[in-house]
Order: C-alpha cells, then structure tokens, then sequence
C-alpha cells in the first residue's frame, strides 16, 4: 500500500512540474527614441546621432504550459544604453538602466526535441537615466515610470537531458516617459525596437 502511495505521488509531482520552465541569457537590442536622438544631436553632438542605437540585454524567464498549446510567461529583462561624446565645451555621457518585466502569452508548436512558440504580451517599466555634462562638472540621475508592449517568437532545441537552448526575436514598443534633464529640456524616452536574444531554458 505504501509503495504504490509513493508511486503515485512521485508521478504527480512528475506531472505537476513538467508544466515549468526556467531560463535565461542575453541579447542584443536596436530601439530608436525620437526624442533621446533628438536632444542629444542639438546640444551635445558634433556629428548625426544615428535614428536606431544598440543597446545590451539580460534576461530570465519563468514559464507555465497552461495546456499543450498556450503558455503563460513571466519575463524580467534588464537593459542598458550608453551614448557618449567629445562636444565643443568638453565630454558627455548619457546612460540608460531599464527594468523590464513583461506578463507574456504564447501559442505552442512542439515536437520531439524542440518547440517554437509565439506570442504577445505588457509591462511594467522603469527607467533610471544619468547624465553627465563636463561644462556642468557633475552628474544627474533621472528616474521614471511607465509600460510597454512585446511581441515575441522563440524556439528551443533540446541539448541534453532536461536542459535546451533557446533563440527569440522580439518587437517592442515602450511609453517609458518622460524626464527633465539637467539643461531643463523634457525627454520623452519612449522608443520602438526590435531585438534578439540567447540562452538555455530548463524543462521541470
């Protein structure tokens, strides 16, 4: 009696935690903010500030297969900008720290080592800027609030054990808002993008 009590919960929990996924990596980003371009290029550039930039990305993820075909993930990504120039009055530094989570829906297409999934989904952001201006001789941090909206593809390929390698694309569009910088000028840091990113994922 009791070993089949232990069978039967070991195939339970088996079952509830093959619902579970967790990964993460890193990727590459290219976002244009209009305003961030634009502001930059009239006061502290002597050059054109290109329309699109790069910017680096960190990621984790925690996904639940709510069936065999949809997913729900929780996604945080940490994303970093820095731009920096020598100008006629002396050098400038502009950085961008960005909190990222993302609630995510996907459609599953599995097979025998692999699945690709494809979905959308909305977020919380939260942007910390600094800036610094060599005439000004100190720097200024900015903090502020807002969301965004993704859309994203992704497939992973097992390789070994429960352990598989993931790649995704994305598009983003986030209503970071705005700031006000130490020139007192107002930035609205929203921006459109596109990004990819790489990792492993672990399959409960």
């Amino acid at each position: 009696m009791k070993k089949s009590f232990l069978i039967l919960f070991f195939f339970c929990v088996s079952n509830f935690f093959a619902q579970y996924e967790i990964g993460g990596g890193m990727g590459l980003s290219y976002f244009n903010a209009p305003d961030l371009v634009n502001y930059i290029e009239t006061n502290f550039s002597n050059d054109e500030v290109p329309s699109f930039s790069s910017s680096a990305d960190f990621f984790l993820q925690f996904n639940y297969n709510i069936t065999t075909l949809y997913q729900l993930s929780l996604e945080y990504n940490y994303n970093i900008y820095s731009y920096n120039s020598d100008f006629s009055v002396g050098f400038y530094d502009f950085e961008i720290n960005q909190h990222k989570p993302s609630l995510i829906g996907y459609y599953l297409l599995r097979g025998e080592g692999y699945k690709f999934k494809f979905g959308g989904g909305f977020g919380l952001r939260i942007a910390q800027a600094q800036e610094k201006i060599g005439s000004y001789g100190s720097s200024s941090i900015y903090k502020t609030t807002g969301f965004g909206f993704i859309g994203k593809a992704q497939g992973d390929t097992k390789i070994g054990s429960d352990f598989y390698a993931l790649i995704s694309g994305e598009i983003i569009y986030d209503l970071t808002g705005e700031i006000t910088t130490v020139t007192n000028n107002k930035i609205d840091l929203s921006s459109f993008g596109i990004g990819i990113k790489l990792g492993v994922i672990y399959y409960f």
